[in-house]
């Protein structure tokens, strides 16, 4: 690892955290209602349950993009706000993370 790839390594903080999980849970979710759809199409189960199944994972993979998009955007504003504290030499405010 080079000095500069060292030097650009983001700390993982909890709302960090909490963001990429979330963001698996999507990506769960949508793949998951992918499946019981293409199920329900191969008729592997019957299609009214398949569409009550892609609700349902489309649902749990919704949230999960919400909460992540919501923690990373938090991440992105705190940056940013520190950074315009920095430029306009205002005392920052602590963080609660």
């Amino acid at each position: 690892m080079t000095a500069l790839q060292a030097s650009t390594k983001k700390p993982l903080t909890r709302t960090r955290l909490i963001g990429f999980a979330a963001m698996g849970v999507c990506a769960l979710g949508y793949t998951g209602m992918g499946l019981a759809l293409l199920a329900g199409k191969f008729e592997h189960i019957d299609m009214t349950h398949a569409a009550l199944l892609a609700a349902v994972a489309a649902l749990i993979g919704e949230i999960g993009l919400w909460v992540g998009a919501g923690c990373l955007g938090l991440t992105l504003f705190k940056k940013r706000k520190a950074m315009l504290d920095k430029l306009f030499r205002r005392q920052p405010r602590p963080s609660e993370v």
